[in-house]
């Protein structure tokens, strides 16, 4: 995909693979608007982009408000006229929890993780369906595929992610809309780093460790490639 000229929404970017992924299509020269809780680092952001991209910027939102996320989107396509990229890489969670699980802590990662997402996809998809383009992807894990103890809310909430992305990708490639969804590997982001540092997870081995440009020079440069799936590792898939 030629990323000049694209309207693209990336959530999570505030900080790791969201801010990079924003700030490298901001380069690349898509239009971008960046979407997280935190306006101070936003504000950061959409400095680092307008060099390279004078029309991108920011939305403060909280996914965990579905409908105001879903406002959000339809807001951004009706100042812009379309939405041509979707990433959804905000994400909670992932960490061995030492607390009683309870009703309310599944839902709040759920919210994030896979309603959200699931959500913002079906709000852009009828305008891509109709201009017969566009690419969402949308970042996963491979506790999705292969999920460890103690964390069952999260993988549980990623592959439910990974489930409905697949299942959407059918109804809409006829159309010209490809759909992604994005293995990592482990990435040294603030999320990563805390799930071993006080989350409970033993560092991964060399072969699933990825630096966040890695991650996202892969990420931009399979959008809009045929193929569902981006894996940034290999050795995850031989896992299950």
């Amino acid at each position: 995909m030629d990323h000049r000229g694209k309207v693209a929404v990336v959530t999570g970017a505030s900080s790791g693979l969201g801010r990079r992924l924003a700030a490298d299509l901001a380069r690349a020269g898509a239009v971008v608007v960046g979407v997280a809780r935190r306006e101070e680092r936003l504000r950061a952001l959409a400095e680092e982009m307008r060099r390279s991209s004078p029309d991108s910027g920011y939305r403060v939102c909280d996914l965990s408000d579905v409908a105001a996320f879903v406002d959000l989107l339809e807001r951004v396509e009706e100042e812009h006229d379309r939405v041509d990229v979707l990433l959804n890489i905000a994400g909670v969670g992932g960490v061995i929890r030492t607390e009683p699980v309870t009703a309310e802590s599944i839902r709040a990662v759920m919210e994030v993780n896979f309603v959200a997402p699931y959500a913002g996809m079906l709000t852009v998809l009828p305008g891509m369906r109709r201009r017969r383009f566009g690419a969402i992807a949308n970042m996963s894990s491979d506790d999705a595929r292969a999920p460890g103890p103690g964390a069952g809310d999260y993988s549980a909430s990623k592959a439910a992610l990974s489930a409905a992305t697949e299942s959407l990708s059918y109804d809409v490639r006829p159309d010209g809309v490809f759909l992604h969804v994005v293995y990592p590997g482990w990435v040294p982001t603030e999320m990563g780093l805390a799930a071993v540092s006080d989350g409970g997870l033993r560092m991964p081995p060399r072969a699933v460790r990825r630096t966040e440009e890695q991650v996202s020079s892969l990420v931009l440069r399979r959008l809009g490639d045929p193929r569902l799936e981006i894996n940034a590792a290999a050795l995850p898939l031989v896992a299950p």
